[in-house]
Formats: C-alpha cells, structure tokens, sequence
C-alpha cells in the first residue's frame, strides 16, 4: 500500500511538473490524442496464447497456465497475460511479439514451432484488426499509431530453427516475408548458431554466417541471451547495428543474462540498444519483489555507461515474473513518470519509445 502511495504520489508530481516542458517533448511522447508512446522490444504473449494447454512444448507454458482458463489466453484482444490489446489502447503502443523456441527442439521441429506461433499472430491480425497493425518499418508504426492501433513487430527468441543445411537459407528468406524484425540467436543454451549464457563457446563458423544474413535481410540481430563470447564474435562480424531486447546492467545484478560495462559500450558505440527486463531476477538479487529504486539503479547505470541514446524497454512480460509495480502492462506509466522525475522528460522519452524507433530507422538505410 505505501508503494502504490509512492507511485501515485511520483505520477501525480510527474503530470504537474510537465506541463511546461510539454512544448518540446510533444513530439516525442505523445500522439495527437495525448497517449504517451512506449516502444517494447520483447514480450512472449504470442508464445502464452499458441502454447496454452499443450505441455508438449518445453519452456514451461502449460504448466505456468494451467490455472488460466483457455478462454483468457485466447486472444491478444483481452487476456489474463500481461499484454493485452485492451491494456495497450490506452498509450501509443508498439511491441515486438516475440516466437519464443526453445533450446530442446531443433531443425524441422523448431521450425514448427516458429510456424505455429506466426499463425497466431497472422490470426490475431485479422481478428483484430481494428486494434491491431503489424509493423514492418518504423513508417508502419507512425501509421498505426496515428490511426489509434496498437503497432506490432514479429520477432523470433532462440533461432535452433537455423542450421548449416540446405534449409536454412529457405527459412531465413521465410522469415523476412513473414515480417519477422528481429532475431535472438539463442536461448539460453547451445544450437547450431552459437552459445548462450548457461553455455561457455561463442558463435560457430555457421553463426558468423547468419549474423551477416540476418543483416543482408534487414532483420536486427539480437543478441540478448547471448555469452560472452558470443557477444564478442557479433561485435567481430557484424556490420551494421545489433540489439539485446531484454537485458540489464551486470554491475547492478549480477546474473550472466544481464550486460558487462564493456557490451554497454559496444552497442552505444554501434548504435545498438539495450531494453530494459522487467524479469524479477535480472533486476535484483536482493529483493524478491524489486522496488522501482531496484529499476532505477539500472536505469542509471545504463546511461552513465551508454549514455542516453542506448537504453529502450525490453519487458520481457509474459516471459517472467515482473515486479508487482509494473504488472500488468498498463502499469508502465508508472514508470515513466518514475524516470522522468529521476533523469528528466527526454530521458525517459527516448527510453520509452524515442530509442527503439531510431535503432530500427536505423537498420532500414
């Protein structure tokens, strides 16, 4: 109760102090209706509505849902998942849908996986059509937003789906027509690409190879979940910005998901962005139910070391457990309001949306 006292008060301190900067940030944060704009790079909502009751796909889907009655997980229009189109209807909303596949399927199996989820975001386009508008560059986004939708981009998390054979150029040509904007190459073990981070080999010879065809196609690389060593081998081959959608600062909570200072300069430095994880055990490792100061020690780090052109949204709802401060997805106002208090409008602007356009504007020249 004293928490939500403080947030209230932080929002309620938050709209009055605004009203004088409002000429200059309008363009940044708000639409022509007043929303204020919010640009999330990573959600397994998708993944939560094609798997729901079928414990045949590893990642933990069906049993995390099984008190969920089939009904609430029907649908991205209104859900008991954290995204639901009803929820985001109330800011300018664009988010990467992640086709989550995980690390135990490989080849034609993972594949269907992939295939499985893209049917129910192509389902979920027609159904919802008037709530709802998939992205395929940042024009699109402009577009969707200024007719009222809610923008979504296609993503992939963990490519196993990809391996030196004569399928892969197939399926990443299959990925490009599909709208697919993004790719995370691992989850967080081994395939054919490379090694994420419960694993200790960087990218394989094949890996280096896709990385430049994921970028050939204009597809963002993604390189959350990723080791170390990995990191390294994009930074060696890559051409063009890369992204990691759903990690933290290293230095503020040590898990091996979470960013080293020197990958935090990498992307600053390549014009890449780092999303902030809204996942319980990526924001501290002291609280169980992180505070906002738990966010905000990220927040900061991530701008003293980046700077403050690297740092986006990478929720990682419907992935994980979120602080209860920010569950569900509309509970994000609460947030901005935090970082504009704490670093200033622009800041949190470009956190919230201003970065993660620029990065995918950015990738289509």
């Amino acid at each position: 109760m004293g928490l939500l006292l403080t947030l209230d008060d932080i929002v309620g301190e938050e709209v009055a102090r605004v009203g004088a900067e409002e000429g200059a940030a309008a363009a940044c944060s708000d639409t022509s209706a007043g929303k204020l704009r919010v640009f999330d790079l990573h959600c397994d909502t998708l993944d939560r509505i094609a798997f729901h009751g079928d414990p045949s796909v590893p990642g933990g889907f069906a049993e995390h849902d099984a008190g969920v009655p089939a009904e609430r997980l029907a649908t991205l229009a209104d859900n008991d998942a954290h995204v639901s189109l009803a929820r985001t209807a109330r800011f300018a909303w664009c988010q990467c849908f992640a086709a989550f596949v995980p690390d135990e399927v490989r080849g034609d199996a993972a594949w269907a996986l992939f295939e499985r989820v893209r049917r129910v975001w192509e389902r979920e386009l027609s159904r919802c059509g008037d709530a709802l508008a998939a992205a395929r560059a940042t024009g699109d986004v402009e577009t969707a937003l200024a007719a009222g939708k809610t923008a979504g981009l296609l993503t992939v998390e963990g490519a196993s789906f990809l391996e030196d054979d004569g399928a892969a150029e197939t399926r990443l040509d299959a990925l490009a027509e599909a709208g697919v904007r993004m790719v995370t190459l691992t989850w967080n073990g081994p395939n054919a690409l490379g090694s994420g981070n419960d694993a200790a080999d960087g990218l394989t010879a094949f890996g280096r190879v896709a990385v430049r065809e994921l970028e050939r196609r204009r597809i963002a690389v993604d390189v959350s979940h990723l080791n170390d060593a990995g990191f390294k081998d994009v930074c060696a081959v890559a051409d063009r910005p890369f992204a990691a959608s759903h990690s933290n600062a290293r230095a503020i909570c040590g898990h091996p998901r979470n960013l080293a200072d020197w990958q935090l300069r990498e992307l600053a430095d390549r014009g890449g962005v780092a999303g902030l994880n809204f996942c319980r055990d990526f924001l501290s490792q002291t609280h169980a139910d992180p505070m906002p100061d738990d966010v905000l020690r990220h927040v900061d780090h991530v701008l003293e070391t980046a700077g403050e052109d690297v740092l986006a949204l990478g929720s990682d709802y419907d992935g994980c457990d979120v602080p209860g401060w920010l569950d569900p997805c509309d509970r994000v106002g609460d947030l901005h309001a935090l970082l504009a208090r704490e670093f200033g409008r622009t800041v949190a602007d470009k956190a919230f949306f201003g970065n993660a356009h620029a990065f995918f504007a950015r990738l289509e020249n």
